[in-house]
């Protein structure tokens, strides 16, 4: 446990200066996209409030999740921080769980924030429950863990291009911002495997009970941070 706590504060004085840039990220998406998207839409229904509402929390989620940790933490396998963990005799465990934790700290203020923008913008209600409480856990979990993955695993001139890549499918592509029933089926099929749309889904029925909260979405939750932290864990136990 000691172990772990050291680890804690080396990752915190690493980056303690992102935390605030990762907030104002969170939140300047969060305004383009509540203000940005019902220019383009027109007039709004209740419906379509929801889904900006949590879409745009989403996003966030995963700019900071995915798109920004990504080539953070590549840069510090570049760096030989990520070697020089390894080498210590720590849990290889703890070190993805320490780097877990520091992230969803720094995740949970532009949290907040957008969801106080979204209730601003639409006048929707929200819902505070354990559940809920639980759920947006479980997402940022999933896209940290995520983003985490491809650092490891790829190399760091092809990370920037997956988180890229990873943000324009969930801003431009996915059904996050509007429902799913507007795609192809076959796309629409495909989408519920990847976490992107079950975490839409799931904030839009905790927070806002628009729809059900599915066990099918979270357990599609599970498996991917499940299956990163196996490729993660899988990386850090390689021989230096």
């Amino acid at each position: 446990m000691t172990q772990f706590f050291y680890l804690l504060r080396w990752n915190y004085l690493r980056q303690k200066n992102l935390f605030i840039l990762f907030t104002l990220a969170q939140v300047l998406l969060s305004v383009s996209l509540l203000f940005g998207y019902p220019l383009i839409i027109g007039k709004l229904d209740t419906t379509t409030a929801y889904y900006l509402a949590s879409g745009s929390v989403l996003i966030g989620v995963i700019s900071i999740g995915c798109t920004i940790s990504s080539p953070v933490i590549a840069n510090a396998k570049s760096e030989g921080h990520v070697d020089y963990i390894r080498a210590l005799p720590i849990p290889r465990i703890l070190i993805s769980l320490a780097d877990l934790c520091i992230w969803l700290i720094a995740i949970l203020p532009g949290v907040f924030f957008s969801f106080l923008l979204g209730c601003l913008r639409f006048s929707v209600q929200l819902n505070l429950s354990i559940l809920s409480v639980f759920v947006m856990l479980l997402i940022c979990l999933t896209m940290i863990s995520l983003g985490f993955s491809i650092a490891y695993i790829f190399p760091q001139n092809i990370v920037t291009l997956m988180s890229q890549l990873i943000l324009m499918i969930g801003l431009m592509f996915s059904p996050i911002m509007y429902p799913a029933g507007r795609l192809p089926d076959w796309l629409d099929q495909l989408y519920f495997l990847l976490p992107f749309v079950p975490s839409s889904n799931l904030l839009r029925a905790s927070f806002y009970r628009h729809g059900t909260v599915s066990l099918v979405d979270i357990g599609v939750l599970i498996f991917w941070i499940f299956l990163t932290q196996l490729l993660i864990l899988g990386t850090l136990q390689k021989e230096l």
